[in-house]
């Protein structure tokens, strides 16, 4: 019997049997490279897959058969370990029954302490009023003028900014826009879906690299001097998800003033009422703008913090976004970035080559250079190839690309 007859006759994948073959649960005659499966292959799977019924693992039936094999018992002695076998698998099975009936009722003690927590899902986030002088209108510079129609906790909910150029800015929801969505062709959702952007990225996305992500928003973490924000002005261009606003969020402080900016209305929505959750009042001014764009003075930001954002514009755009900010970043402005780096583009790589400068770190390096930066601290991560798909919220890495991250602590003085 060929594999495939094989796989169809026990339900089993060629990926199960070529294991099972690995681990020498099967053992097929192999000629001319095909395996051939002969009737003690047929009762080695079968009685495999009834051990297997019995909660024996597979390194369990390997000593089983090998025993089996190697020992060729007689049938008083084969009854006489299979009885052994199998009172010792029940003695087992029942001592983790009792494992889990423990593990059961302190899942529902957590569960109903969970559930017994109130939390007040009507606190909303908006504009802070104190932060209305920081805004300017994009198309002329000029002061823009607020028409409130909800205002709560001195937080603008609904509205407009408007300057005397024509330009109006529309407040929903407690997020500024500074296009028009509809315009735009973008729907805005409730974002209440989103809540399952993160379980949905875990579950899909290789571990190895989660792993290099959080030790990234680690790093930038602790190179951050939350004394120091006290008060100041925080710009994260294109914040996403805010993987790193979330990562920080308890550490700033209440006066600091953290602008998320992001083109798609959905992440902004998904990220404010993620953060809403938390009851902590922080305030966090969220604009959906088409970077470079956006509807701030000069000379705001003190910081500009990012994680993978400007990486994010380069993809689309191509140029150096901390370079046509530049206007709205003060001359002593900290920055603390991470940046994808290509040590390799692949064949089936996704940026344009028109688009490639700026993932070479060197590039960037002497971009911020030009711009009268100082390094005061870079980290590269080690290289790594892509030999397989690392999730789909991640298709910067496509196979034979060779990619790692580049983080970058700076400074100017003015």
């Amino acid at each position: 019997m060929r594999i495939k007859k094989f796989s169809q006759k026990y339900n089993l994948s060629y990926d199960t049997i070529r294991y099972y073959i690995k681990l020498n649960l099967l053992v097929p005659e192999k000629i001319g490279g095909q395996y051939f499966f002969n009737e003690e292959c047929r009762s080695d799977i079968e009685e495999v897959l009834k051990l297997k019924e019995m909660e024996f693992s597979l390194q369990e039936i390997k000593e089983i058969l090998y025993f089996k094999r190697i020992g060729k018992l007689t049938s008083y002695q084969k009854n006489n370990y299979y009885q052994n076998l199998f009172k010792n698998k029940i003695e087992d099975i029942e001592s983790r029954i009792e494992e889990l009936v423990h593990a059961e009722e302190d899942l529902n003690k957590k569960l109903d302490e969970l559930l017994s927590d109130n939390y007040d899902s009507s606190y909303r986030m908006g504009i802070d009023l104190s932060a209305l002088p920081l805004f300017s209108c994009p198309d002329c510079g000029g002061k823009l003028s607020l028409s409130a129609d909800s205002v709560a906790e001195n937080q603008i909910l609904e509205g407009e900014l408007n300057c005397s150029c024509g330009r109006s800015l529309k407040i929903k929801d407690g997020i500024l826009y500074s296009f028009d969505p509809a315009a735009e062709k973008m729907d805005l959702k409730t974002g209440n879906n989103e809540y399952n952007h993160i379980e949905s990225y875990v579950k899909t996305t290789d571990s190895d690299y989660m792993d290099k992500t959080y030790k990234g928003l680690e790093w930038m973490k602790r190179e951050i001097d939350f004394e120091n924000l006290k008060g100041k002005v925080i710009l994260e261009p294109g914040s996403g998800f805010g993987f790193l606003l979330r990562h920080i969020y308890n550490d700033l402080p209440e006066d600091c003033v953290y602008i998320c900016v992001d083109k798609n209305p959905d992440y902004n929505i998904f990220l404010k009422k993620t953060l809403e959750l938390s009851h902590q009042k922080k305030k966090i001014i969220f604009i959906n703008a088409d970077l470079p764009e956006l509807p701030l003075k000069d000379n705001t930001a003190d910081y500009m913090l990012d994680f993978t954002g400007i990486t994010g514009y380069s993809f689309e755009r191509g140029g150096f976004l901390p370079e046509l900010l530049n206007d709205y970043l003060k001359d002593d402005i900290k920055v603390l970035a991470t940046f994808i780096i290509y040590h390799r583009f692949g064949p089936k790589n996704i940026v344009p080559e028109n688009l490639r400068k700026y993932f070479r770190y060197q590039n960037i390096k002497d971009a911020f250079i030009e711009l009268g930066f100082k390094i005061e601290e870079e980290v590269k991560s080690e290289i790594e190839k892509i030999d397989e798909d690392i999730g789909e919220y991640e298709q910067f890495a496509q196979i034979g690309d060779q990619i790692y991250s580049y983080q970058l602590k700076l400074r100017r003085w003015s």
